[in-house]
C-alpha cells in the first residue's frame, strides 16, 4: 500500500480537489483508493456525503489515530491512501509526512504561495528524507506566470511536477455532485491533466519500489556472504 500525502502551509491551494480527483483516477486505474481527511473543515467528507457510496472511501481522522486508521486500510486491501492535511496546523502535517512514501506540494502561481512552499517542503521531510514534488495549480489560461513560478522553485532545487492544474469552471461543477472531472468530463482538459499528474505520481511511486526491491536484494547477498 502506498501513502501519499497533500501538505501545503498555504490555504486555498488545492489539496482537497487533487486529493479527490488521485483518488478518483486511482479507481479508474483499477486501484482500491482511500482519502483520510485530517482537515478539521472536512471539506473531503463532505465531498464524499455528495458523492454517496461510490469510491473512493474517505475517512475522517486525526494525529491520535492516523496510524490505526492506515493499518485498517492496509488490512481492508487499499493499494493508495491520499491524506488531505490541514494548512495551518503543522504538528499534523508533519505526522502524515511521517507515515507517507510520497508528499505532493500543490501550490498557486502566486508570491505568498510560492513563499510557502519551501516551509511545506521542510515540514515534509522534517522526520526523514522522501520523495516531495511540488505541482502548480489554478493555472491561469493567460500570462506566464505559472512560467516564473516553475522557473522559480527549479531554481530552489525542488521536483515540479510536469503537469500543471488549470483554473477550470470543470473541478467546480463537478463538485457539486460529489465528482470530478474525470468522470463529468472524462475527455475535457481537466480530466487530462489529472491523469497526467496521476502518471507522474505512479512512476515516482514505481521507482521507489524498485529501489527499496535493490537495496533488500542488495542486503540479502550482503548477508550471505557474512554468513
Amino acid at each position: 500500500m502506498y501513502v501519499i500525502s497533500l501538505l501545503a502551509q498555504k490555504g486555498g491551494s488545492g489539496k482537497t480537489t487533487l486529493a479527490e480527483c488521485l483518488a478518483v483516477a486511482a479507481t479508474q486505474d483499477g486501484k482500491l483508493a482511500a482519502i483520510l481527511d485530517m482537515d478539521p473543515q472536512g471539506t473531503a467528507r463532505s465531498w464524499k456525503q455528495r458523492r454517496g457510496a461510490d469510491d473512493p472511501a474517505v475517512i475522517s481522522v486525526t494525529m491520535a489515530n492516523l496510524d490505526e486508521e492506515l493499518v485498517r486500510a492496509r488490512d481492508a486491501g487499499a493499494d493508495m491512501v491520499f491524506i488531505d492535511t490541514p494548512a495551518r496546523l503543522s504538528d499534523w502535517a508533519m505526522e502524515a509526512a511521517r507515515v507517507s512514501d510520497l508528499v505532493i506540494v500543490p501550490s498557486r502561481a502566486t508570491v505568498k504561495d510560492l513563499e510557502r512552499v519551501e516551509a511545506s517542503i521542510k515540514l515534509a521531510t522534517v522526520y526523514a528524507i522522501r520523495p516531495v514534488f511540488v505541482v502548480l495549480t489554478q493555472v491561469r489560461p493567460c500570462g506566464d506566470r505559472h512560467v516564473q513560478a516553475e522557473q522559480f522553485i527549479t531554481a530552489k532545487r525542488f521536483p515540479v511536477c510536469p503537469a500543471q492544474i488549470g483554473d477550470r469552471v470543470s473541478y467546480q461543477d463537478s463538485d457539486v455532485a460529489g465528482l470530478t472531472p474525470l468522470e463529468t468530463e472524462p475527455a475535457g482538459k481537466g480530466a487530462d491533466e489529472m491523469r497526467r499528474v496521476y502518471r507522474f505520481t505512479r512512476e515516482l511511486l514505481s521507482q521507489l519500489q524498485t529501489k527499496k526491491a535493490n537495496h533488500e536484494q542488495a542486503g540479502e547477498k550482503s548477508d550471505r556472504r557474512a554468513g
